[in-house]
């Protein structure tokens, strides 16, 4: 059987976009996992191949080449299964204060109480400066514009709550 004959030559190429989909989606989740090129392009070659062999073989040939894809895409998950290859993915271990990771700044709980400017109008956020020290800040939910002295009420991991500290008036 010469595989370049004019008969066989459709079949040829339709498997053979099926095979380079496959090969591109095992190489997409073993080799190098994650949402790339290497998925999209297989996943269009399996598509094209099928839809070529509709066009050049006719429906049954279409129908069979779709089924062998069904079950070769049925043992490629039982293989992602199997090897757990999707966990490559997902961080595994989460990052602790203990290590020394942190989302806020240890220090913002000494703001507590003290007095500072704000730099920009707060609406209810924006920023504001303690000393030498800018922080963004957040106001209890009323507009207060920039240059008004703020108070720190709470402090709350990394979201600091201030409220406009009245003028005080000397009688």
């Amino acid at each position: 059987m010469n595989i370049f004959a004019p008969e066989t030559l459709p079949w040829a190429y339709a498997v053979g976009l099926l095979v380079m989909g496959f090969v591109l989606l095992f190489l997409e989740v073993f080799v190098i996992p994650g949402i790339n090129i290497f998925g999209i392009l297989g996943f269009a070659a399996l598509l094209t191949g099928i839809v070529y062999a509709y066009v050049r073989l006719g429906a049954g040939a279409a129908l069979g080449l779709g089924a062998w894809t069904g079950v070769l895409t049925g043992v490629l998950v039982w293989l992602v299964l199997r090897n757990r290859a999707w966990q490559r993915l997902v961080l595994q271990r989460g990052n602790t204060s203990q290590e020394g990771y942190s989302a806020s700044p240890a220090d913002l709980a000494e703001l507590a109480g003290q007095t500072g400017e704000a730099l920009t109008p707060l609406r209810p956020s924006g920023r504001a400066r303690f000393g030498e020290r800018i922080v963004d800040v957040v106001s209890e939910g009323n507009f207060i514009p920039r240059g008004t002295p703020v108070t720190v009420l709470e402090v709350v991991g990394s979201r600091v709550v201030v409220q406009e500290r009245p003028v005080e008036t000397k009688v």
